[in-house]
């Protein structure tokens, strides 16, 4: 068997690879739950903050319908019927992304055909990265999306290799766990696609594999949309992206000079009145949030409740049945004036993606030290009073993170296009498979960062899968450029 050569068969290729480094696996099995042991010292209970109160009341209601996509609380709500106990599902959290970081390691070693010695750097940077194991304490759908999508980003590169029926299935699965999780994995179907296209193997096959993951994403849908009519008749996909696209466009209003005319339904207009006589309760002049989502001040909640007189047993589904007037708004504007869009929401939250706000990272259960009585009594905690041993050790950890993520998507970006430029009067002679692997990485990097700056105000936790894949990647395709720079060849040339 040789590393990095096309996989005869499972038995006889990975499965033979795993066995070869399974004195590396056992020793960083065994760091992972050392510092699962610590984390559980210096931080007794989970990390909540005011998602992880939402997503437990959505656990406990088992509405199979949420203010945010199903899938994370159904994840507390399989856990809590194993064990009523929050700690399982941060323990399920941590587990889930130790598993995903190695096979993706492991994996890119077999089929790229890293050295031992870079295999252990990359599980070191990988493993032992406190932002990432911060991530896994908090209860919030965070870390299980970036383990589900290192997955299905690994499970891409076996695609690549070839496109059979195993790699396919397991492949479109994934998809649909992620999407099931957060709405970001909307877009991963034109990653996929380029997988598939790049793939080695039957046309026939690579086909099927580019058309069920489109019918997934448009499966999943309708699904979604059947739901909604079922319990509240009318079909809504998302009405968190319709609150979402109003909000965005809310935080730099006043920079656009928005008419009466501009409007092109009665419901437009409605929220249009609404938004230039409340504005001023929650506009903070050039800063990007969530304010108008959220805040009981803002226009859109106003609006909401104008129509429909509210109590609070009727506030989830009007909250829902109102979204799409909400939405259409929010589009109405971002259409007629898309420059300013771009301008004023995605270029400051491009800021955003470089240099994030820590958020609910900043410390630990930063925003409250006491846990509601709904969830305490949920998961039968022992007191509400959730107190770690050094108060602010996590904001010590974390000051430095927004810079160290800065430099990261800097070197990311740059490593791109450096690629490209030296690589492309050689680009149809390189190898198929070095050639598709790079070009998910490129599509997959520039797709997220499109998506989150153009979608929603941007926090560190959103970034947790550029802390895992960001470093992974450069560095299995370093070698495909090194030699390609003078530097890199008279070192290459005077170490021979």
């Amino acid at each position: 068997m040789k590393v990095g050569k096309p996989l005869l068969s499972p038995q006889e290729g990975f499965a033979a690879y795993m066995r070869s480094y399974r004195t590396v696996l056992i020793i960083w099995i065994s760091v992972a739950c050392l510092q699962c042991a610590l984390l559980e010292f210096l931080f007794p209970y989970p990390d909540f903050f005011s998602d992880s109160y939402t997503y437990v009341a959505d656990a406990i209601v088992n509405l199979g319908l949420s203010f945010r996509p199903q899938g994370y609380p159904d994840f507390l709500v399989f856990l809590h019927r194993v064990l009523p106990s929050v700690g399982l599902a941060v323990l399920t959290q941590y587990v889930l992304f130790i598993l995903s970081s190695l096979f993706c390691v492991l994996s890119c070693g077999y089929l790229l055909g890293l050295n031992s010695k870079k295999t252990n750097w990359l599980l070191a940077a990988v493993l032992l990265n406190p932002m990432l194991v911060f991530t896994t304490n908090l209860v919030s759908s965070d870390s299980l999306f970036c383990s589900l999508t290192v997955l299905w980003f690994t499970s891409l590169l076996w695609v690549i290799r070839k496109a059979g029926w195993p790699n396919t299935i397991i492949h479109v699965l994934l998809l649909l766990a992620c999407l099931h999780i957060r709405y970001t994995a909307l877009f991963y179907f034109f990653i996929s696609s380029v997988a598939f296209i790049a793939a080695r193997g039957k046309i026939v096959l690579r086909v099927i594999g580019i058309v069920a993951s489109l019918s997934m994403i448009f499966g999943y849908i309708n699904w979604q949309e059947n739901k909604v009519e079922e319990l509240l008749n009318v079909r809504v996909f998302s009405a968190f992206s319709n609150w979402q696209i109003a909000n965005n466009v809310l935080c730099y209003y006043k920079d656009i000079d928005v008419q009466i005319a501009d409007m092109p339904t009665k419901d437009d207009s409605v929220i249009d009145y609404c938004v230039k006589r409340f504005i001023d309760t929650t506009y903070t002049e050039g800063h990007l949030g969530t304010q108008y989502m959220w805040n009981k001040k803002s226009p859109l909640k106003v609006y909401m409740a104008m129509r429909g007189r509210l109590d609070k047993s009727k506030y989830f589904p009007e909250w829902i049945l109102c979204s799409q007037e909400i939405g259409e708004y929010g589009r109405t504007l971002v259409k007629k004036y898309p420059l300013a869009y771009v301008r004023y929401f995605m270029v400051p939250n491009f800021r955003n993606f470089l240099v994030p706000d820590l958020e609910a990272l900043e410390d630990y259960n930063v925003y409250n030290l006491t846990v509601n009585k709904p969830c305490k009594d949920w998961y039968n905690l022992d007191t509400d009073f959730l107190s770690p041993k050094y108060l602010h050790l996590e904001r010590y950890l974390m000051v430095a993170f927004p810079y160290l993520n800065c430099a990261l998507n800097i070197f990311n970006i740059f490593f791109i296009f450096l690629f490209l430029f030296l690589n492309w009067k050689r680009w149809k002679s390189m190898d198929r498979y070095i050639r598709g692997v790079f070009g998910v990485w490129a599509v997959f990097y520039f797709g997220y960062l499109l998506f989150s700056v153009a979608s929603a105000y941007i926090v560190f936790r959103y970034l947790d899968v550029i802390f895992v894949l960001g470093v992974i990647m450069p560095v299995v395709l370093l070698p495909h450029i090194k030699d390609r720079l003078p530097v890199f060849a008279r070192f290459t040339r005077r170490a021979s």
